[in-house]
C-alpha cells in the first residue's frame, strides 16, 4: 500500500473512533478539512480522501454549502457492534461464524460485544437474550447482529422482545442463519445465511443417487425455521424421486435414545437414510448405530450439516453440507454496516450457496 493510501486510511480510522467515542456528537459541525488537515499534517486531498472513508461508513453526510455533520447513526451509537448468539460456544457452527463476525468487524475499526458467553440453559435462552438486548441498548450498541432463539416453545415471542428493546433504541439489527418467524413467513429484517432448502434438497438427493429409498430426517424437538426449511427440501428431494414422504418421516428425538433406534431399525420398513439436523445430531446417531451393529453406509446412510472438525473425525467421515462461514461472516456485517448508513433500506436475505461434502457415510 502507497504511504499516501495508508495516509488518509488511518486519519479514517482515527476519527472514526473519536466519532464513536462521541467526541463530536454534540457539536453542530464536524471540523472543516482545513481544521482537519492541520491536525494530522496531511493534504487537503488526503483529508478529502478520509472524509469520503467516512461517509461510504455510514458516520458522516454532506449538506451543500454547509460541510459535513454526523449522521443519526453516528450521533446515537458507540465503537461497537453487539451479537446475539444463543447457541454460540454450544454449536461449533455459531462459534465459528461468531469468530468470523468479531475479526471481521474489528478489522472494519467497530469493537465487538459478546456478551456472557457461557451458554444459557434451554429453559434459559430467552431470558438470556432478552438480558443481553437491554445491555446492549443501555450501551447504545451501533448495530446487533441477532440469531433468533430457538428450541423453547415461545422462541417467536422471546425473539420479538429482543427486537422491540434494540427497536426503541432504533437500533440497526440483522439476522443470522434464520428468521423468527415460522417458515416460509419472513419478518422485516435483513437475513443472512444459507439456501437451507436447496441444501436439503441437495443432500438428500445423493442420498436417493446412492440407492435409499426410505429417508427421515431426525431433529430436536421445538426446532428452528433453518431445520424446517431443511426438512422441505429433503422431503422435495424424496416426491421428485417418486418416494413416499410423511410427517412421520420427521423424527424428533435424541440421538442417543438407543431403545428407540433399535426398534426403528428392526421394524418393518427401517430407514435406510437420515439426515440430521447438524454434524454433531449425525454423530450420535452413528454411535448408537454401531452399538446395534447397523454398518453405516452398508446398511444405512447418514448425514448432517455445518462440516465442521467433527464431520472429518467420525468413522466412517460424514457427508455434510459445508457452511462458508468466512463468507457468510463477511455478508453479515456489510449488511449491517449498510443497514447502519441506511435504515430505510428494503429488508433483505442473502442466501448463500452451501456445498454438499460427500463423505463414505453415504
Amino acid at each position: 500500500m502507497k504511504k499516501s493510501e495508508s495516509k488518509y486510511l488511518s486519519i479514517a480510522d482515527a476519527l472514526r473512533r473519536d466519532i464513536l467515542a462521541g467526541k463530536y456528537a454534540h457539536a453542530a459541525r464536524f471540523p472543516s478539512e482545513e481544521a482537519l488537515a492541520r491536525r494530522f499534517g496531511a493534504s487537503r486531498p488526503t483529508i478529502e480522501r478520509a472524509l469520503r472513508e467516512l461517509k461510504r461508513g455510514g458516520l458522516l453526510e454532506s449538506r451543500a454549502g454547509s460541510g459535513s455533520f454526523l449522521t443519526f447513526a453516528a450521533k446515537n451509537a458507540t465503537g461497537a457492534l453487539g451479537i446475539i448468539a444463543p447457541d454460540y460456544r454450544t454449536i461449533d457452527f455459531f462459534t465459528r461464524l461468531c469468530d468470523a463476525i468479531a475479526a471481521k468487524a474489528r478489522s472494519a475499526g467497530y469493537d465487538v460485544l459478546l456478551g456472557d458467553v457461557s451458554a444459557p440453559d434451554a429453559a434459559d435462552r430467552g431470558r438470556w437474550a432478552v438480558a443481553l438486548a437491554e445491555a446492549y441498548a443501555e450501551r447504545r450498541t451501533a448495530g446487533v447482529l441477532l440469531e433468533p432463539v430457538d428450541l423453547i416453545p415461545e422462541s417467536s415471542e422471546a425473539t420479538r422482545e429482543v427486537l422491540a428493546i434494540l427497536a426503541r433504541r432504533k437500533i440497526p439489527v440483522v439476522l443470522l442463519d434464520r428468521d423468527y418467524l415460522p417458515f416460509p413467513a419472513r419478518s422485516g429484517y435483513d437475513l443472512v445465511g444459507i439456501d437451507n432448502v436447496q441444501a436439503g434438497y441437495r443432500i438428500a438427493r445423493r442420498m436417493i443417487e446412492t440407492g435409499a429409498r426410505r429417508l427421515r430426517f431426525l431433529t430436536h424437538a421445538n426446532y428452528a425455521n433453518t431445520i424446517r426449511a431443511r426438512i422441505q427440501g429433503v422431503a422435495q428431494a424424496a416426491l421428485d424421486a417418486g418416494l413416499p414422504w410423511k410427517s412421520a418421516n420427521v423424527i424428533e428425538a435424541d440421538p442417543g435414545d438407543t431403545a428407540l433406534f433399535e426398534r426403528l431399525m428392526r421394524g418393518r420398513n427401517a430407514p435406510d437414510g437420515f439426515v440430521c439436523r447438524n454434524d454433531p445430531t449425525a454423530a450420535k446417531l452413528m454411535q448408537v448405530l454401531a452399538r446395534l451393529k447397523v454398518r453405516v453406509p452398508q446398511d444405512v446412510r447418514v448425514a448432517g450439516f455445518d462440516d465442521g472438525e467433527l464431520a472429518r473425525l467420525v468413522n466412517p467421515p460424514l457427508a455434510t453440507i459445508h457452511q462458508p462461514v468466512e463468507t457468510l461472516a463477511g455478508i453479515a456485517v456489510a449488511s449491517l454496516m449498510q443497514r447502519i448508513r441506511d435504515p430505510a433500506l428494503a429488508p433483505r436475505s442473502i442466501l448463500v450457496d452451501a456445498p454438499l461434502v460427500a463423505r463414505r457415510s453415504v
